[in-house]
């Protein structure tokens, strides 16, 4: 199969009431002029993207009947929606969602003709790994304790055996931290915690943080729906790693305050508490060793075989970030 074109073409992209699903609709929309049906179940920014010409529906990715209707006469489905941590539910929910709907949401497009299926995971596949050096060539964990991690790697199996079956072609991307305007968690979120002196940066700060502004990602998304080189393969999103230190030292600029610190030892104690008592801290034994360590999500193959690049480097990033927080009130 050769390159897809997404203009006038029509798509569905699920989970666009979120942050990247959102921005994806919109570019999708009012850049490739692409006809989108934007399927979620609430829209914060409904107004925003019906400027942009989506299309939205109402839409909970477990009914598979609704599903199966929006699959019907599109070439390309973009799978955003999931169950996050910071979501509603449990074990059953993430389930039901990250896994037995993405399975269900492929046979579906499969069954309607689709010619491409993206499927939008996470950097968290790959769980804690025994390299720091973390490329498409090491394997995900089905396994890991990390119950978000855990089914989206759950979800990428399903996917790809449902795919398979159906003979449809199918990509995968694996973000990692993506921020930017209108990101409620590595955005906003990282901005809260640094207000409000939560502990953000734990022994010397040294170990590896891995954003990546949105609009690259949402390139890279685009990029695996028409590539055909994208066909089978899945492609981490990520910018180069900073430290943890300076991540958060742009929202201590911000704000004003400075990100506050605690010894390691102090920091595991935090952890078990986080996890006994819901502190709402981002922060857990399993997380605390990411923090420490010095992990690298390169992004050589998606550069290779599908001629992505960062377009927006962290400075660059945190500043519109940091414009947009202002311009709606967000950041006095």
């Amino acid at each position: 199969m050769g390159d897809v074109s997404l203009t006038e073409t029509p798509v569905l992209v699920t989970g666009a009431s979120g942050f990247i699903g959102g921005r994806l609709a919109e570019r999708l929309a009012a850049e490739d002029k692409a006809s989108v049906i934007g399927a979620g179940r609430s829209f914060p920014d409904e107004a925003k993207l019906r400027a942009a010409g989506v299309t939205i529906h109402r839409a909970d990715v477990r009914d598979a009947g609704a599903m199966a209707r929006l699959c019907e006469g599109k070439r390309v489905v973009f799978h955003l929606a999931a169950w996050l941590e910071r979501g509603k539910g449990g074990e059953a929910d993430a389930y039901a969602v990250n896994v037995d709907a993405t399975r269900a949401l492929v046979t579906a497009a499969a069954r309607a003709g689709c010619e491409r299926f993206v499927l939008v995971s996470t950097i968290s596949v790959y769980g804690l790994p025994a390299t720091d050096h973390v490329d498409e060539s090491v394997p995900i964990d089905v396994t890991q304790v990390d119950l978000y991690g855990r089914t989206k790697a759950l979800g990428e199996e399903a996917a790809r055996e449902a795919a398979a079956k159906a003979n449809l072609a199918i990509s995968i991307v694996r973000p990692a931290m993506v921020y930017g305007p209108r990101s409620g968690g590595w955005t906003v979120g990282m901005l809260r915690l640094v207000q409000k002196g939560v502990p953000v940066i734990f022994g010397d700060g040294q170990g590896h943080a891995y954003p990546v502004y949105v609009d690259d990602v949402v390139d890279m998304i685009r990029l695996a729906a028409t590539r055909p080189e994208a066909e089978g393969e899945a492609f981490n999103a990520s910018d180069a790693a900073v430290t943890w230190e300076r991540f958060f030292g742009f929202y201590g600029a911000m704000s004003g305050k400075r990100p506050r610190r605690v010894p390691m030892p102090l920091a595991y104690l935090i952890a078990r508490a986080n996890e006994l008592f819901k502190l709402g801290i981002p922060l857990t034994a399993d997380r605390l060793e990411r923090y420490v360590r010095k992990l690298q999500y390169p992004t050589a193959k998606a550069e290779r075989l599908l001629g992505w690049q960062v377009r927006v480097p962290i400075d660059e990033g945190m500043q519109r970030s940091e414009a947009w927080l202002r311009e709606t009130g967000k950041l006095a």
